[in-house]
């Protein structure tokens, strides 16, 4: 016969007892856990909101200011939609020159948008997979075409770019924040004679020659990725160029070095006066008469 005691029955040392006691313990440890997350993702996703410029007025910048407009221009929810209503509203403020950040998905499909973090996650409405799937990956060309924009914004491709481009004024300089070369190479496959209507900007001397066998008139030299230095700025100087653009912290001493060029500089969103021909902005419009571009 077997004497071994029942697990669910105590023995003299009380183990079925210590049994139940555990299974509740961790049957109350798992409800607290989900309770802490169930309570705690939303309060992240409420406090994953980085300070942003919204442009609740839009001021006059200085006369014979020439601007262009910074990720398509800024809107009163925000900077950096890159959306068709930021260059459509840009358009009716004045602008003609309009810059957009270009990004790959992780697949390597071409898209418009600033980042895969904290604008991606701003103004798009994503889904908790994505949302967390965010903070660690760049999404998939599907799961980027599936996220709904924000706000009622429209998303822009580089098709629907060109569309705009054939209904409206304007150029379009690119900000590729990966594969410059590739990226520029891309469009001018596919933009046939709207090209002339894209202003590359470049990021490094290497860069140059690339850009120009590939068909683009016009090239911008922006130096925000590099240390500012009196000699980068005289070997930038020597190219031919549509402009030089540099940080605002580096415009003073680009302007007492660069002498060939119209010097840009950004992001400037009030209207103060500077050692530069032009700025990138969110909420400066033109003056009611720019010289134009």
């Amino acid at each position: 016969m077997n004497t071994d005691p029942s697990p669910f029955q105590p023995d003299s040392k009380g183990s079925g007892k210590a049994l139940f006691s555990g299974s509740s313990s961790l049957f109350r440890f798992t409800i607290a856990a989900g309770l802490v997350v169930a309570i705690s993702l939303p309060l992240i996703r409420w406090l994953d909101r980085p300070e942003r410029i919204q442009c609740d007025a839009y001021i006059e910048a200085p006369e014979g200011i020439s601007l262009i407009a910074h990720a398509g221009g800024g809107l009163q929810q925000g900077d950096y939609s890159n959306s068709k209503e930021a260059l459509d509203q840009s358009l009716s403020h004045g602008f003609e020159l309009f810059e957009l950040d270009f990004n790959r998905t992780s697949d390597g499909a071409l898209a418009i948008g600033h980042d895969w973090t904290d604008q991606y996650r701003y103004w798009n409405r994503l889904g908790w997979g994505d949302w967390l799937t965010s903070f660690f990956f760049a999404p998939s060309a599907r799961s980027y075409e599936a996220a709904t924009p924000g706000f009622g914004l429209t998303r822009l491709s580089l098709d629907t770019l060109l569309d705009w481009l054939r209904a409206n004024p304007g150029r379009i300089v690119t900000d590729f924040k990966s594969g410059n070369i590739d990226g520029l190479a891309w469009i001018a496959s596919r933009a046939g004679p709207l090209q002339h209507r894209f202003v590359p900007q470049i990021y490094s001397l290497s860069e140059y020659q690339a850009v120009r066998e590939l068909g683009y008139d016009d090239i911008i030299f922006t130096s925000y990725r590099l240390p500012p230095t009196a000699e980068l700025f005289s070997q930038i100087d020597q190219l031919d160029l549509f402009a030089i653009t540099v940080p605002a912290a580096a415009v003073a001493d680009a302007a007492r070095v660069i002498s060939k060029h119209r010097l840009f500089t950004h992001t400037i969103n009030s209207p103060v006066t500077l050692p530069a021909a032009g700025y990138y902005t969110d909420c400066l419009i033109p003056a009611k008469s720019p010289d134009g571009i």
